[in-house]
């Protein structure tokens, strides 16, 4: 059997950051940048990654504690709904910076489930995919995750945002009308080692609001009900509900072309992901202090789990080369590290890549 090629995009949430684990809006388009599976059938479990020039076997599904966890963590979720999966080899490249906030984990499930529904035949649609793929990471990595990334992974569409209330699914394509106008990702390379602990904590401090609350679902609580909350419970629980109100005011900017409004919005949701949700840090900050108020600059914001990652900056077409020098020089000054800036565009979510 011929090898087939797979391509899944990393992500950018514009807004709307650790509201889709609470039944919250996100707002996320793709970006062109992927994580590419080639895959042919094979005599046993075969998985190589290019960038980490390694390979791993392996007879069935389980844990290594490395980054094949995530490859074969969908191999297990497929076999935990019935589907067999033959054996397979694996080979995985990217052009998505790890760690950046882009969401290169969830590109990763996707290519693969969705590469392996194919070779496989197993007839299954996008939500299926997405579900399969998201299982691999909860489940079997152990990150407990919303469901956002691996959403915008399948159904991304070049051009348009999606607006996902995270509760029902629901979903609308908002044209992302960026003439004039730029996004860049910046990545600064720092990824504390708390993330992802913290990351989960998180998550206990929300639930521990709905009990306290006796509600369900954070769509329930409204700015009443944070009288009842204080210290940390409070701030969570602003955060969250302050969120989703942004995410509305920014589809609305988006629809009617207010980049100003959009870029306010960024640095309004960063203000609150640092002081309330308190998953940023001073890197992160540095950065977005740094080019908030800038000339050509709208707006910044920190993206992603926290505790290092990303900077989404949106900023006017080319005011920000100007600004990107300087920031480089200072961020060496000041931690003694580079910086990587991206540019990036919106693309299509998951497919299959036809050999030339």
């Amino acid at each position: 059997m011929s090898v087939r090629i797979f391509k899944a995009p990393g992500r950018i949430n514009i807004i709307g950051e650790h509201t889709d684990y609470n039944d919250g809006f996100v707002l996320p388009f793709a970006v062109d940048r992927y994580v590419w599976a080639e895959i042919e059938e094979n005599e046993e479990f075969e998985v190589i990654s290019e960038e980490f020039n390694e390979k791993r076997v392996f007879k069935s599904p389980e844990k290594s504690g490395t980054w094949a966890d995530y490859i074969m963590g969908v191999v297990w979720a497929f076999e935990r709904k019935g589907y067999r999966v033959k054996p397979l080899r694996i080979r995985i490249h990217s052009n998505l910076p790890i760690g950046a906030g882009l969401s290169s984990s969830a590109a990763l499930e996707v290519a693969v489930t969705y590469g392996i529904s194919k070779v496989m035949n197993f007839n299954i649609d996008g939500m299926e995919i997405v579900r399969i793929a998201r299982s691999s990471e909860v489940e079997f990595v152990g990150v407990r995750c919303g469901i956002m990334d691996q959403f915008t992974a399948v159904f991304a569409k070049k051009d348009h945002a999606i607006f996902l209330d995270t509760m029902d699914l629901s979903y609308e394509y908002i044209p992302l009308n960026l003439e004039g106008y730029e996004i860049h990702l910046i990545d600064s390379k720092v990824k504390h080692e708390l993330a992802s602990s913290e990351y989960n904590k998180r998550r206990q401090e929300c639930e521990k609001v709905l009990k306290v609350l006796k509600k369900r679902s954070f769509r329930e609580i409204d700015k009443e009900d944070l009288t009842k909350l204080e210290g940390v419970l409070f701030k969570r629980a602003k955060h969250v509900l302050d969120e989703n109100e942004r995410v509305r005011e920014s589809v609305e900017a988006l629809k009617r072309g207010d980049m100003a409004k959009l870029g306010e919005l960024l640095v309004q949701s960063h203000e609150s992901l640092r002081d309330l949700y308190e998953v940023s840090c001073k890197e992160i900050d540095f950065i977005v202090d740094f080019l908030v108020n800038k000339d050509g600059i709208l707006g910044a914001r920190m993206v992603g789990g926290g505790f290092g990652g990303g900077v989404i900056v949106f900023s006017k077409e080319g005011t920000f080369p100007e600004h990107e020098k300087a920031l480089k020089a200072a961020y060496k000054r000041r931690f003694g590290r580079d910086l990587e800036v991206l540019e990036v565009r919106s693309s299509d979510g998951v497919m299959e890549v036809e050999e030339n």
